[in-house]
């Protein structure tokens, strides 16, 4: 109880007053490294923006274009990355053994053997 309540204060309320940021535990450190410092940049960029230069509508546009820059950039790494590493969806097949090539194990699987197969194929 007290560990689900404390999880709850730190991933909802600090995440809702930090404005979506929080430390996660179950990532390494370059990770929650690289989402501390891109939420400060998302917070600082208009306020160093505002106090820097006059606010206009060119510095609207450059704030827009930025952020959209970034935006895409993160949405190319992400397609990126997941092209490359994601091997297809995991099928599972059940196979059989018969009685006489388990050695006599009576009720040690009693069914089948569960196999996990790539959907891409053998290799």
């Amino acid at each position: 109880m007290g560990s689900q309540t404390l999880q709850i204060l730190r991933q909802g309320v600090w995440a809702s007053v930090t404005g979506g940021w929080y430390y996660d535990p179950d990532q390494n450190t370059f990770v929650n490294a690289l989402h501390l410092y891109i939420w400060l940049f998302l917070l600082c960029f208009p306020f160093i923006l505002y106090m820097a230069l006059k606010p206009t509508m060119a510095i609207v546009g450059i704030y827009c274009g930025v952020i959209a820059a970034m935006f895409l950039l993160l949405k190319t790494v992400n397609f990126r990355l997941h092209h490359a590493l994601d091997e297809g969806e995991v099928v599972e097949h059940q196979a059989k053994e018969t009685q006489g090539s388990r050695g006599g194990t009576e009720g040690a699987n009693d069914g089948g053997v569960t196999r996990r197969e790539d959907s891409n194929g053998p290799g």
